[in-house]
């Protein structure tokens, strides 16, 4: 779907078959960067007492390729709509559009109750603008 272009109105539809899954990519993510953590305090520890804690590090490990294969399906989950992910972190999702007869993106953000802003393509999340509430419904800002 990378190609499709997405209307205001088709955008905000996507946001709302993607956001479940979005945010539930966030937590599967930030549950994988604290196992990872701990995985390398649990190799660091071996290697400093050369003591093995090999089933402590498999357990750990195999929770980790549990979340990364969730992880992985609720990216194609969210891809399918169309929807860009850009940020995990900020919880940034980006759908294509053309605005004023340029490259552009519907942008939303984690936290916001809708698609409120747009920018260039080129200008990434910096460059967010406000959507004017007087265009009409599917079409530019």
């Amino acid at each position: 779907m990378a190609d499709r272009e997405f209307t205001l109105e088709e955008a905000r539809e996507a946001l709302a078959a993607a956001r479940a899954a979005f945010e539930e990519l966030r937590e599967v993510q930030r549950q994988i960067n604290m196992l990872s953590g701990e995985l390398a305090q649990i190799r660091e520890r071996s290697r400093g007492n050369g003591r093995a804690h090999g089933a402590h590090e498999r357990e750990t490990a195999g929770r980790m390729t549990v979340l990364a294969e969730r992880a992985q399906r609720l990216l194609a989950a969210i891809t399918d709509t169309g929807a860009e992910v850009k940020g995990l972190e900020q919880g940034l999702l980006d759908f294509p559009t053309t605005i004023e007869g340029r490259p552009a993106y519907w942008c939303w953000q984690a936290g916001e109750p809708d698609i409120g802003w747009w920018h260039p393509r080129d200008s990434g999340v910096a460059g967010r603008r406000p959507i004017d509430p007087a265009a009409p419904p599917g079409g530019g800002p």
